[in-house]
């Protein structure tokens, strides 16, 4: 693979076999991250964006022999809206498939939600983006790999392995490549707020999900929102989190 850029998107190298696509549309306050992952036998893109402009899939992966594989942490607006251009292999949790068989407004939580993100970065206002209509021109991307604790996706030369960490939503999962030291857990840890108010959202599954991260020997974490972590900041993040549930009364 090689670096793209254009008006609308950018696409770089963060370490070996590891890339992110930004969707330059979008403020970056609230943009999603997209992480691209290489195997010998297949790429594997993780998240599908908020898809303000559709990808140009051929233009990103101009020359890419391989096939390109999906997945999704959690069916989310911002998180899906892609899927339907990758047509060889779809995964995400078992809970997510009925999300992305029909996706909508309302069941991916594009609405209410969006008119008061203020999504659109500045430089594109010709683009005719109207928030109050966002979601309801998503298409269906049915999951053809339907995975759970435990289950595994190898992409060749690299292992995920698959983790329920629910919290975000019911649907949230997050991958781990134990020979990285690498974990990809969508919304559930990521560098800005964690978001535990949306319908579907539960403050206690994220501190069991927490705890059960702690667990894994990761190193770097490479969340759907913000920067990556290295492993001392991300337990910063959760013990910071605890402590304000803790306020509100919830625990454990």
């Amino acid at each position: 693979m090689r670096p793209f850029e254009n008006r609308y998107f950018k696409f770089e190298i963060v370490r070996p076999g590891l890339w992110l696509l930004a969707e330059k549309t979008v403020r970056p306050l609230v943009r999603a991250n997209v992480w691209v992952l290489e195997g010998e036998d297949a790429v594997l893109v993780v998240d599908g964006g908020w898809g303000v402009v559709d990808w140009p899939l051929t233009q990103i992966f101009a020359d890419e022999e391989r096939p390109l594989w999906f997945v999704t942490t959690h069916s989310h607006c911002d998180h899906i809206s892609q899927a339907f251009q990758f047509t060889s292999r779809r995964f995400g949790h078992r809970l997510a498939d009925p999300v992305l068989r029909a996706p909508g407004p309302e069941n991916t939580n594009a609405q209410p939600w969006s008119v008061h993100l203020d999504i659109l970065d500045d430089g594109f206002g010709d683009l005719g983006f109207v928030a109050g209509d966002y979601g309801k021109a998503f298409r269906p991307a049915p999951l053809t790999d339907p995975v759970e604790q435990g289950d595994r996706i190898e992409i060749g030369g690299r292992v995920l392995e698959v983790h329920h960490t629910p919290g975000h939503s019911k649907d949230s999962i997050t991958l781990f490549e134990s020979e990285a030291g690498w974990v990809f857990p969508g919304d559930v840890l990521i560098a800005t707020y964690i978001v535990d108010m949306l319908p579907g959202c539960d403050k206690r599954e994220v501190l069991g999900s927490h705890q059960r991260l702690l667990q894994l020997p990761f190193q770097w974490s490479f969340g759907g929102h913000g920067a990556p972590l290295d492993r001392g900041k991300a337990v910063g993040i959760i013990e910071r989190y605890a402590n304000r549930k803790a306020q509100e009364g919830v625990t454990l």
